[in-house]
């Protein structure tokens, strides 16, 4: 029986899927647990080779790395207080140096798996690239591909003057982890634009048209999805989805969008205008499909599985 290891966490609702979907397919499959690392689980690195709890991976055939929970920088309230483990903030430094030393363990486990000769759905250096945004869209600028006009900045004066270029700019996150918002006229106060001080932000002009979210598997175009949304940000306010036929034109630049971020799986975001131009916002290095699956109907997991099972 065919063995496949799921990088991710008990309960998590892409993990538990895919594991259900390899089964089905007669696979045994073994959940990386990095969620709940190292208060229940085990990760160890003898002489260069990954241990998880008393098992070696050298019978794993490949990796589904669905998420790692692994930050960027090394320490991370916001996931402490989601896993109900905020830290006593009198002794913050060693809670930073115990954290550190957690993630440092992680990422070096889950790279070493590389040297093992594994098929890695996707490599772990593709999460880099969720959370260095502007890295991500000169990658894709370089590349030939057109992106929405970017500023990243904490100068408020850079921002005014990058205002009077557009009619409309759209901010978000710089390392994500929160939707993007219109920027509005009441943004551009003098109290708003103070807040610049305190951290950067990612503003961009703001692409009218239609949402579409497309997805790749190995070089090939799986489905691409047009998003009816009355929202900015489609994520949480999707209407309607349907599966569309997108230009030749345009399967080449997500294809090629795919290969500069090394990215064997993901789902591309595109804006397409009024005019028929299509606008790359961003490639995700592990996109969730369930919710694209059930409105469509296309079956994303199959084709996962039968590729990690290849």
């Amino acid at each position: 029986m065919m063995k496949i290891g799921i990088i991710g966490g008990l309960g998590e609702e892409h993990t538990m899927h895919m594991k259900t979907v390899l089964e089905n397919l007669g696979s045994e499959v073994v959940i990386i647990d990095t969620l709940n690392f190292p208060k229940k689980v085990k990760f160890t690195l003898l002489d260069g080779v990954p241990i998880y709890e008393e098992h070696s991976i050298e019978d794993i055939h490949s990796f589904y790395n669905r998420t790692i929970f692994y930050t960027e920088p090394p320490y991370d309230l916001e996931e402490k207080r989601v896993r109900g483990e905020l830290p006593n903030l009198d002794g913050w430094y060693s809670e930073y140096a115990a954290e550190r030393e957690r993630q440092s363990l992680l990422g070096s486990w889950i790279r070493t798996i590389v040297f093992q000769n594994k098929k890695i759905v996707n490599p772990a250096e593709c999460f880099y690239l969720h959370y260095l945004k502007p890295y991500q869209v000169n990658l894709l600028k370089k590349a030939g591909i057109p992106v929405p006009k970017t500023l990243v900045t904490n100068d408020s004066n850079k921002l005014l003057e990058f205002k009077k270029q557009f009619k409309n700019l759209i901010y978000k996150p710089v390392a994500g982890g929160a939707s993007c918002n219109l920027l509005k006229e009441e943004d551009l106060s003098s109290d708003r634009l103070s807040l610049l001080c305190n951290a950067p932000v990612i503003f961009q002009e703001f692409i009218q048209g239609a949402d579409i979210r497309v997805f790749i598997l190995d070089g090939n175009i799986l489905c691409a999805i047009e998003v009816e949304t009355d929202h900015v940000d489609f994520r949480g306010h999707e209407k309607a989805l349907r599966t569309i036929k997108i230009p030749t034109y345009v399967e080449d630049m997500c294809i090629k969008a795919a290969e500069c971020c090394s990215m064997i799986f993901t789902g591309i975001d595109v804006k397409r205008t009024k005019d028929n131009d299509y606008i790359m916002l961003e490639c995700n290095p592990s996109p969730m499909f369930i919710g694209f699956q059930n409105a469509t109907g296309y079956p994303i997991d199959q084709e996962l599985a039968h590729f990690l099972m290849k």
